[in-house]
């Protein structure tokens, strides 16, 4: 069992404490070899976020062919509403439809239970250990590009598992970013010469000013041993289940850079926009960069006027519906008011992504389309054509050549539509030829 390591001075941050809302009352101050529950012994901690901390754990249940598990404990913070959310959400994905191919590819959670502490109670889920994040894992190969035929397997797989989500779990994720796709161990032996590290070289910590230990977290797995890894979707704290074809959501979500149009706009929101968000992830995936590149103000902050602009230039303008829509849901209210980031309480769209961004009615003075280079007469000018970069979305896929370009072009335009119901479902998407492996002749 790995030993508390050498203090480290209390005038570090560490992990959790860089957090600029750190508040050390809502952690739980786990430490290496305690219990809990009576029966997952804390070994190491692996990873850290503003609210919750996540250990690797020997499950002292063990069964009789596995008598070592290792398990990952991820201990929510006791002020952590989406723990709660988090364990439901996700009891629903893991029994929906077991056999389905794409419930493989979503990592849901083993067991959950509270932890008593110092400052109330923890919530604690139990998952599979895994590698690490797709950010993490990218870093393992030379200019961050993975083999291409080896992302076309991982892509089909997230699409397999998507369609699981949407088709029988009737559920968004909302959040897909390259940290919440984790990739598998390749080797048993990895997890297995890890913990043998950590036995040799015991974790630092320090004792804060409250006089709770703080744990640095340890989580390179060293080198790949091969690339058998398989890809799974995690972290589902911010998933929505919309049970009815009328379901729909209308609050802000997803990460600022894969935000789909509707959800900026206000129109509303359902499974769609995670085909947009997994679209734009493409090229992170394929050639480590994004596909937006100027969707920040001056000072650096957010600017959605910024990134309807680049949209309207890799795709043109949005079509008739999608504005007569806009129009009509600008003054809708959401069911509660939700705080932004500089802290502006906001009520409805407009006001949380600083709209307007079309006018009522209006001339374009833009193409209407790729093919079509004359202006039209349509409702809703864009207000800051100003913004509108000159840009071309087959410019931005340059790591790619010849049919190979193309198709993958193909696959994006299916993925980054306009309007949400154009889109095509991620079941669909996953038979799309450059997914496809190249069968070579011997």
């Amino acid at each position: 069992m790995p030993f508390p390591g050498p203090p480290l001075p209390p005038s570090i941050l560490v992990d959790e404490e860089i957090s600029p809302v750190y508040d050390f009352k809502y952690f739980y101050p786990a430490k290496p070899g305690e219990v809990l529950a009576d029966r997952y012994q804390t070994l190491v901690k692996v990873g850290w976020g503003v609210s919750s901390t996540v250990w690797l754990a020997r499950d002292l249940q063990g069964h009789a062919e596995e008598p070592e598990r290792i398990v990952a404990l991820k201990i929510a913070n006791n002020n952590a509403s989406s723990a709660g959310h988090e364990r439901e959400v996700e009891e629903h994905i893991s029994m929906a439809d077991p056999s389905h191919r794409g419930r493989s590819v979503i990592r849901t959670l083993l067991d959950s239970f509270e932890v008593k502490g110092p400052e109330g109670s923890y919530p604690c889920l139990v998952y599979p250990p895994m590698r690490e994040s797709l950010s993490m894992y990218q870093r393992r190969f030379d200019d961050r590009k993975m083999p291409l035929p080896l992302i076309k397997t991982y892509i089909r797989a997230l699409l397999t598992g998507l369609d699981y989500l949407h088709k029988v779990c009737r559920t968004v994720h909302t959040d897909l970013k390259l940290e919440n796709i984790m990739v598998s161990f390749e080797d048993p032996t990895v997890l297995a010469d890890f913990m043998d590290s950590q036995l040799a070289k015991p974790t630092p910590f320090k004792i804060d000013s409250a006089g709770r230990p703080v744990y640095q977290s340890r989580n390179d797995f060293g080198p790949l041993k091969g690339l058998r890894s398989i890809p799974q979707l995690v972290d589902f704290g911010l998933a929505t289940r919309l049970e009815e074809d009328d379901d729909w959501g209308v609050w802000p979500i997803q990460p600022d850079h894969y935000r789909a149009p509707e959800v900026i706009l206000g129109n509303g929101w359902q499974m769609p926009a995670d085909i947009w968000n997994l679209g734009v992830l493409l090229w992170d995936m394929i050639d480590g960069k994004e596909l937006f590149w100027h969707i920040h103000d001056q000072e650096g902050r957010y600017d959605a006027r910024r990134h309807i602009a680049e949209m309207i230039a890799l795709l043109g303008p949005p079509p008739p519906e999608v504005i007569q829509r806009y129009q009509y849901m600008r003054e809708y209210s959401w069911p509660k008011p939700v705080r932004r980031e500089d802290g502006r309480v906001c009520e409805t769209a407009e006001e949380y992504f600083c709209g307007p961004f079309f006018d009522e009615k209006g001339i374009t003075r833009f193409p209407i389309s790729n093919e079509c280079s004359d202006s039209r007469n349509i409702l809703g000018r864009f207000l800051y054509e100003n913004l509108i970069p000159d840009r071309k979305l087959s410019d931005t896929a340059s790591f790619l050549g010849g049919e190979e370009k193309e198709t993958f072009l193909d696959l994006a335009k299916r993925m980054l539509v306009w309007h949400p119901d154009a889109r095509k479902t991620a079941g669909e998407l996953a038979g799309h030829p450059f997914l496809q492996p190249k069968h070579t002749s011997a």
